[in-house]
């Protein structure tokens, strides 16, 4: 039976390199939060402020407002395909923690198995001293 500490290792290190994306890619989804929330605020101080201007500017704000609009979903729709990538890192590191945890038992049977099959071995042996200490009593 071979030593599986090494893959456990490995597979630890995986995860924890897992762990670091998943991290990396909530830190852009935030990001996204962020940009998309900044564009709706510039968009609604600069409609606030079209309010006030007379009519011939107002033909000109209704260009902006629909670019600004069109960044703002531009960036809702980049945010959806984060939270994609999200969820499909967050389903390989489950999986990836799931094949670690199996490796990890696996090895602790094995373990225990070795500990089980030497005091089988210890117990056997201290028996044999037994018996050849009462027949040597008895002879």
């Amino acid at each position: 039976m071979a030593d599986l500490e090494s893959l456990i290792r490995v597979r630890k290190y995986e995860i924890d390199e897992k762990q670091k994306l998943l991290a990396a890619l909530y830190k852009q989804a935030d990001d996204l939060k962020d940009q998309r929330d900044a564009l709706e605020v510039q968009l609604a101080i600069e409609s606030e402020k079209a309010h006030s201007l007379d009519a011939e500017f107002l033909r000109y704000f209704a260009p902006y407002a629909e670019d600004m609009q069109r960044k703002i979903e531009g960036v809702e729709v980049a945010r959806e395909q984060m939270e994609k990538k999200i969820e499909f890192a967050q389903d390989d590191m489950r999986d990836a923690f799931a094949e670690m945890k199996k490796i990890e038992i696996i090895d602790e049977r094995r373990k225990d198995e070795l500990l089980a099959e030497i005091d089988k071995i210890e117990a056997d042996t201290l028996d044999e001293i037994a018996l050849d200490s009462f027949r040597r009593e008895d002879d």
